[in-house]
């Protein structure tokens, strides 16, 4: 029999196999104990308009490499560190195609630049395909300068979209609107921007939507706070990835599971540097199905998170002695 004939012959039986369902599908993910890293590394930084020559994203994809290599199943980068691009464009090619090579997922922030000249604060996440499947845009904009009072309530006077874009682009940014969830293979994954986890809100809301896993992306010259890490952690039942740029520190991985501290790695201060861990999320699920905290919540008495209200005005506090 030629050997044209045989190819011919186990192509069928191949082709009938599958639709007898009998060929061997791919290893299942395991969700119980996830493989992760945070990547604590510089680019573009809040006010830096793109220039010619400085292409970050070329050294992003060797991290992504190494997350591949190593075993992980998401890698993490800081805040808008692809700059200002449209999405998609050649920066987020770049990304995806190393996604893709490696079947990992990735989360990575820009400033997404829309047709119309407006921007936002995006965190992008990538699949095991590399197709973008998930954007998640800053709600709480950190910013810096001010006029008028009360503070923080209104932009700088006199000055141009230039000035606000090198100097203070978040009073112009399209803030957020939502605070969603996403379903990876593995497990689903809240996210924070940087000033967004200053707020006990928003970590409390993605866990009681269901997050296992949240992301707190920075982008900042100061170390990201890890007795916020540790609380969220601890009063929402959630493991945490945190990162920032490496002009800071603070890039941490952490699941509440092995240590006392619940960090399971954390980069050095002010350096390039990676990190992985395995992250304990069968725990994190045993704690979120028995928690006393989350049985025990009386959401009756909660609606002032949600009410505005001026905190400088007396009028809710109760003088002491008088019921």
């Amino acid at each position: 029999m030629s050997r044209f004939v045989i190819s011919v012959l186990v192509l069928g039986q191949m082709l009938a196999s599958v639709e007898r369902g009998l060929v061997a599908e791919e290893s299942p993910v395991n969700r119980d104990f996830v493989k992760v890293a945070a990547v604590q590394i510089n680019g573009y930084d809040k006010g830096d308009l793109r220039r010619d020559g400085y292409q970050p994203e070329d050294g992003f994809v060797p991290y992504i490499d190494r997350a591949g290599r190593d075993g992980v199943q998401l890698v993490v980068f800081p805040e808008y560190v692809l700059g200002r691009i449209s999405v998609p464009g050649p920066e987020t090619a770049k990304v995806s195609a190393a996604a893709k090579a490696n079947s990992i997922y990735v989360a990575i922030g820009c400033w997404e630049v829309f047709a119309d000249s407006t921007f936002a604060n995006s965190i992008l996440i990538f699949d095991r395909g590399g197709k973008i499947v998930g954007k998640y845009r800053k709600t709480h904009p950190a910013i810096d300068h001010f006029d008028g009072s009360p503070p923080w309530a209104r932009p700088p006077k006199g000055k141009s979209r230039e000035w606000m874009l090198q100097n203070d682009p978040e009073w112009l940014m399209e803030a957020g609107k939502e605070l969603p969830v996403f379903e990876f293979d593995f497990g689903r994954v809240g996210i924070m921007t940087c000033y967004d986890g200053w707020f006990p809100e928003p970590a409390r809301v993605l866990s009681l939507k269901g997050a296992e896993l949240i992301l707190w992306m920075n982008g900042r010259g100061g170390s990201v706070e890890d007795f916020i890490v540790r609380s969220i952690m601890f009063q929402s039942h959630v493991a945490m990835i945190a990162t920032n740029q490496a002009y800071g520190s603070g890039t941490m991985i952490g699941d509440n599971a092995k240590s006392s501290t619940g960090l399971l790695g954390k980069c050095p201060n002010k350096e390039e540097s990676y990190i992985s861990a395995t992250v304990n999320l069968k725990r994190i699920r045993q704690q979120r199905a028995s928690s006393r905290n989350f049985q025990q919540r009386r959401p009756d008495l909660y609606g002032t998170l949600v009410a505005p209200q001026d905190l400088l005005d007396p009028a809710g506090v109760q003088k002491a002695g008088k019921r």
